[in-house]
């Protein structure tokens, strides 16, 4: 299994773009990942979502990374790639800076809350797995964020009514899901189904999904991401079986696990063949340096 091309280009992009974020001015980092959003998304296979996204950002004009609220933005382009801004900003200290920079990313091509929040929920998990909290807490902190992402959002003061108008969906979804796995506490371990195998699974993100095509969506990307986690223990091969191999937008839902794996686990059980030839490595590999290093200047 690989990951597509547009994902990797994505975090690549976005990666780069982090380590030049100024805590004491935000649009630097905004303006860096205009700029390459709109070198790079464009041509590189990437999300109708984030193509038509990427062709309003103009990084000649102030706040050209600026684009109007969107009611049908609600896809998991922003999710898959904000993995990073954990990594960036991974002490609690930083939560504030986290949620800015997660829902600003995600809404310069997903400005609708479905979409942002899946960007805010994929680099918080990422930031809770750096510090190797336990994943069946996740999901209670992430509904613990909410308020403080939706304070943010109206502070910001963009689209105001309208991304509050859109804003329960996201958290209605993940409330429901917590409840079904038993871990709405943030205390108790997860339950899964006796009989949880190829169909059983598809049935269910299935029916996690907004249109029946599981993992497309900002909310069901890292839900089903998060539910392989769970399932999966320290055990690679079921992580790829509940994350990587199912019927709906699996390269996504692979790129958000992996992402959170390697973070626990690092390549513990991985097959060579999965990273020794992957694009961009080296260049990756540098930035992933860089930013740990940057991680340790607090």
């Amino acid at each position: 299994m690989s990951v597509s091309r547009d994902r990797v280009r994505s975090l690549f992009l976005l990666l780069f773009a982090v380590l030049f974020y100024n805590p004491f001015f935000r649009s630097s980092m905004c303006s860096g990942l205009e700029e390459n959003y709109v070198a790079g998304m464009v041509l590189s296979g990437t999300g109708d979502t984030c193509v038509s996204s990427a062709y309003r950002l103009n990084p000649e004009v102030p706040d050209g990374w600026m684009i109007p609220f969107h009611k049908s933005a609600g896809g998991c382009g922003a999710a898959m790639r904000a993995m990073c801004i954990g990594l960036r900003f991974p002490h609690p200290e930083q939560l504030a800076d986290l949620i800015k920079i997660s829902i600003e990313s995600g809404r310069m091509t997903h400005h609708q809350p479905t979409g942002y929040l899946g960007s805010l929920a994929a680099a918080l998990f990422t930031a809770f797995a750096v510090n190797c909290k336990p994943a069946h807490e996740w999901g209670k902190e992430l509904l613990d964020v909410l308020p403080k992402a939706q304070a943010y959002v109206i502070e910001a003061g963009r689209d105001v009514s309208d991304n509050l108008e859109t804003w329960s969906y996201f958290e209605t979804k993940w409330r429901c899901y917590l409840t079904e796995r038993g871990i709405l506490d943030g205390k108790s371990e997860p339950k899964f189904p006796e009989k949880y195998n190829v169909e059983e699974r598809d049935d269910f993100y299935t029916s996690l999904s907004f249109s029946g095509w599981g993992g497309s969506s900002g909310h069901d990307a890292p839900m089903i991401a998060y539910d392989a986690i769970l399932g999966s223990g320290n055990n690679w091969t079921k992580l790829s079986h509940r994350a990587f191999f199912h019927g709906g937008d699996s390269d996504s839902t692979a790129a958000i696990a992996a992402a959170w794996w390697r973070a626990m686990y690092g390549f513990k059980g991985v097959p060579k063949a999965n990273y020794n030839k992957l694009e961009y490595r080296e260049r990756l590999e540098k930035l992933g340096s860089d930013l740990y290093h940057l991680t340790l200047e607090r």
